[in-house]
């Protein structure tokens, strides 16, 4: 039986962008987050004109968020700047994460 502990294991492209992201030395980790954190930033502010944003995270998003902010032994969190800029991530609506995800999955790979 394989259990998906971690809130992005569900999603094939997260845990492929999360397993590269983990090999990039720190400065490309800072750098990249730094650019993260502008695209989510963007993609907040059209939700914010939208009639009827999505609400929900999820539950497992939810506790993720709370397990990290209580255990903090992912190897992410020794990046503020990664860390900051996954926690904010995964506060955005399901579509928007995965296309995220995607696209560093896809970009980094190469």
């Amino acid at each position: 039986m394989n259990l998906k502990r971690r809130w992005y294991d569900n999603h094939d492209k997260a845990t492929q962008a999360f397993e590269i992201l983990q090999k990039l030395d720190n400065e490309s980790k800072k750098r990249l987050s730094k650019d993260l954190i502008e695209i989510i930033r963007q993609i907040k502010e059209l939700h914010r004109e939208e009639e009827e944003p999505e609400l929900s995270l999820g539950i497992e998003r939810v506790l993720g968020l709370y397990q990290q902010s209580v255990n903090e032994r992912r190897w992410y969190d020794k990046n503020d700047e990664l860390k900051y800029a996954l926690k904010t991530m995964s506060t955005l609506p399901t579509e928007d994460f995965l296309n995220i995800m995607e696209g560093l999955s896809v970009s980094l790979d190469n």
